[in-house]
C-alpha cells in the first residue's frame, strides 16, 4: 500500500482481529485511513501510547509507549524524559502514513497525551473521565450535564463531550497552554469536589473502587504529566469495533447506545470537534 507517497508493507491483511465480528486488519487499516482527515488534527503533535493486539482482541494485548527500533525513520517521534527514569522515544502521529503504519502493527487503540510535543508540561486539554458504576449510564449522563452546567454557570465555558467507545464519556475543555499540569489538575480536582459537595449521594472523587459505593467517579486524574486519554475516533478492542465518538450535547441521553458508533457508522456523522482548538479557554485568567 502507498500512502502519501510512502510505500507500506501490509502484513497479514486478512488476519481477523475481531473474531465474532469478522473484522480484519485490512478493515482496521482502511478505517484509520478514511477517518484520518477528522482524526489527525485532534492527535497532531501528541505523544501516542499504543494498545496493540497482534493476535486479535480475544488474545493477550500489550501497551507500548516507546517506538520500536524497527519502526521506519519517517515515523516521527518525541523524546520524553520520565521522572526518575531514562528518556523514551514516543510516536507522534501527524500524518496518514503513520496512522496506517500503526494500524498495521495491530495498534487498535491509540491513546494520546493532553499536551503537545513543543510544550509537554503544559496541557491544552482538561478532561473528566466518567465511567458508569455497574452499567448505570444514566448517572454518567447526569454527571456530564452537571459538569457542563457548572462550567457554563461559573466560567461561561461550554465543554465538549465524547463517548469513549467503551462504557462512558469524556467531558473535555480545550484550554490555552498557560498553566502546567499541577495547576490544571488542581483546578480539575476542585471542580470534582464541587460536584461531590452538591450531590454527595451520586458522585465521588475517591479513586479507590471499594470506597465508591456505586457512586459515579468524577475522574480528574488524567490531567497529569504522561497520563493519556483515548484518542477521538480511536477504535476500541470490543466486538463490532466501536469508536470513541465526539457527539453533540443534544445526543447525550440516558438511553444513548454508545456502541452504535462503530467503524462502519461513524462516517455518517458531522465533525463535532472540528473547531475545538479555536474554543480554547485560559484557565490562568480564571484562577
Amino acid at each position: 500500500m502507498t500512502v502519501e507517497k510512502q510505500k507500506i508493507e501490509i502484513t497479514n491483511p486478512e488476519k481477523v482481529l475481531f473474531p465474532k465480528s469478522k473484522i480484519t486488519k485490512k478493515d482496521l487499516i482502511e478505517y484509520y485511513l478514511n477517518i484520518a482527515d477528522l482524526m489527525l488534527p485532534l492527535i497532531k503533535d501528541r505523544p501516542v501510547t499504543m494498545f496493540r493486539y497482534p493476535n486479535g482482541i480475544a488474545q493477550e494485548h500489550f501497551v507500548q509507549k516507546n517506538a520500536s527500533d524497527y519502526f521506519p525513520k519517517w515515523v516521527k517521534t518525541k523524546s520524553v524524559k520520565r521522572e526518575g527514569k531514562s528518556s523514551i522515544s514516543m510516536v507522534v502521529c501527524n500524518d496518514k502514513k503513520t496512522l496506517v503504519y500503526l494500524a498495521n502493527q495491530a495498534c487498535i487503540t491509540p491513546h494520546i497525551w493532553l499536551s503537545r510535543k513543543d510544550s509537554l508540561h503544559k496541557p491544552d486539554r482538561l478532561i473528566f473521565d466518567l465511567d458508569p458504576p455497574k452499567e448505570n449510564f444514566e448517572v454518567v449522563v447526569q454527571g456530564a450535564f452537571d459538569l457542563k452546567e457548572l462550567f457554563e454557570k461559573e466560567f461561561r465555558i461550554t465543554p465538549f463531550v465524547m463517548t469513549t467507545g467503551s462504557k462512558g464519556v469524556h467531558v473535555i475543555v480545550p484550554i490555552k497552554r498557560d498553566l502546567d499540569y499541577t495547576k490544571v489538575r488542581g483546578f480539575a480536582k476542585q471542580i470534582g469536589e464541587i460536584l461531590v459537595e452538591n450531590n454527595p449521594d451520586d458522585y465521588t472523587i475517591n479513586p479507590r473502587k471499594e470506597k465508591r459505593k456505586n457512586k459515579l467517579f468524577i475522574d480528574y486524574m488524567r490531567n497529569a504529566f504522561a497520563q493519556t486519554a483515548v484518542a477521538p475516533y480511536a477504535v476500541r478492542a470490543l466486538e463490532k469495533a466501536p469508536v470513541a465518538a465526539p457527539i453533540k450535547w443534544t445526543e447525550l441521553k440516558k438511553n444513548l447506545d454508545i456502541s452504535k458508533f462503530t467503524i462502519k457508522t461513524i462516517f455518517k456523522r458531522e465533525a463535532v470537534f472540528k473547531n475545538i482548538d479555536k474554543k480554547a479557554y485560559s484557565l490562568k485568567k480564571l484562577l
